[in-house]
């Protein structure tokens, strides 16, 4: 059986994103574990992310591969936009 590693680690980054984020989708009552939900999904991200980073040293083909690494730069720029927009008081009253 060939183990496909790119398309492994794009179903564990959905799958850490999706609940890492679960907490603050639902409502408080529902998600009281907020911080169990949190560690859950932030280490099947970084689950993904390393199988993301086999599969590129073993090059598979395939585009999923890269999926964990571009949504980790994705967010960083959306930070630092986001701490941009603070620091010249877009946003304040």
């Amino acid at each position: 059986m060939n183990l496909r590693f790119g398309r492994l680690s794009l179903w564990f980054c959905i799958a850490g994103i999706l609940l890492a984020g679960w907490p603050f989708i639902v409502r408080d009552d529902v998600a009281q574990q907020v911080a169990i939900f949190l560690f859950s999904g932030i280490m099947l991200y970084f689950i993904g992310v390393i199988l993301s980073v086999v599969a590129i040293v073993k090059k598979e083909a395939g585009k999923a591969k890269f999926f964990g690494l571009f949504f980790i730069l994705f967010m960083a720029l959306i930070s630092i936009l986001g701490l941009l927009l603070l620091s010249f008081g877009i946003g304040e009253k």
